[in-house]
């Protein structure tokens, strides 16, 4: 445990070093002066908003867990999610995900492979749904605001997507003498992730996961007086296209819950767009805030509804 809270100390520190010199950057001043312009009441619309993607969450990972032969309560499911999720927001490098390994092995009894297998489906479906969705943003924002360096970092997730599915669909294809855990974990993922059924399904789940996370960050920033010389049109597409690559950042969480690197790439991109980045900067910073409050919320229920602890749980990480 002495190591673990080594590294939770020091990539917290990490984070508010983030924050603090994007605040250095942007101008304390400005970010004050949007922060007392927002509109609590809209503010307020944004948590039922994402209340709506749990659940969308949670019937997602039931279909991948149905495609792997267990069927279980959603109830259950979103709990799985919450926990993890809450783990995730305290401590760094995504270790919150082994924790949902962990419930499914203690509670339901599913297989330790079997659970990694689930959530690493679940993981490509994410960046699928999220490169898609920035993909499709940069269409519609029609090059007014992209940079080398945002299309790079969506085609770099693109070729990702594309070498893992060709090696799915190989390990599935070619006969091998390689067995053992790795194997099995690898043609797991496979026979769930190239089904045409099970793939449409999953992705459509994402997507509407997807669609009411950046919906979140869309009704903060209205809470706000955006002077932009931006269309509607093309506002939304420059939100969506912000949600996506402070998304993809998530996968190198080097501070807990992606604090710092996620408000960091928000303000850039909305910066990029034309959006003012005072007015940038406190979007990202509350949209994130709402986020993460609300899986600490439901993580402290469910883990009540589950008869853990905090610390139990973060031992498990």
């Amino acid at each position: 445990m002495k190591i673990k809270k080594r590294s939770i100390i020091i990539t917290s520190f990490l984070a508010v070093l983030i924050l603090f010199l994007i605040i250095k950057l942007v101008g304390k001043e400005d970010i004050t002066d949007a922060l007392h312009t927002a509109s609590p009441a809209i503010v307020a619309l944004s948590i039922p908003i994402y209340l709506i993607s749990w659940p969308l969450r949670g019937m997602r990972y039931q279909r991948i867990l149905m495609r792997m032969g267990h069927t279980h309560d959603l109830n259950f499911l979103v709990g799985c999610i919450a926990l993890s999720q809450s783990a995730n927001v305290i401590l760094p490098a995504r270790i919150g995900d082994v924790t949902r390994a962990y419930l499914l092995k203690r509670m339901k009894n599913i297989r330790l492979t079997t659970a990694i297998s689930s959530l690493a489906i679940e993981r490509i479906f994410d960046i699928l749904a999220i490169t898609l969705i920035g993909a499709l943003a940069i269409i519609v924002a029609s090059g007014l605001l992209i940079d080398r360096w945002i299309e790079n970092v969506l085609a770099a997730a693109g070729l990702l997507l594309v070498v893992i599915f060709v090696l799915l669909v190989l390990s599935l294809k070619i006969r091998t003498k390689i067995g053992g855990i790795a194997m099995s974990f690898v043609r797991e993922i496979a026979r769930v992730s190239t089904n045409p059924g099970a793939f449409f399904t999953i992705l459509g789940g994402s997507l509407l996961v997807w669609f009411f996370d950046t919906l979140t960050c869309f009704v903060i920033m209205s809470a706000f007086s955006v002077d932009t010389p931006l269309t509607q049109t093309t506002m939304i597409a420059v939100i969506f296209l912000a949600i996506a690559v402070g998304n993809l950042a998530k996968i190198f969480p080097i501070t807990p819950g992606a604090i710092g690197t996620y408000e960091a790439a928000l303000t850039a991109i909305f910066s990029l767009g034309g959006i003012d980045p005072g007015i940038g900067f406190a979007t990202a910073l509350i949209d994130h805030a709402v986020k993460n409050s609300v899986t600490l919320f439901f993580g402290s229920v469910y883990l009540s509804h589950f008869g853990l602890s905090w610390t139990r749980l973060v031992e498990q990480g």
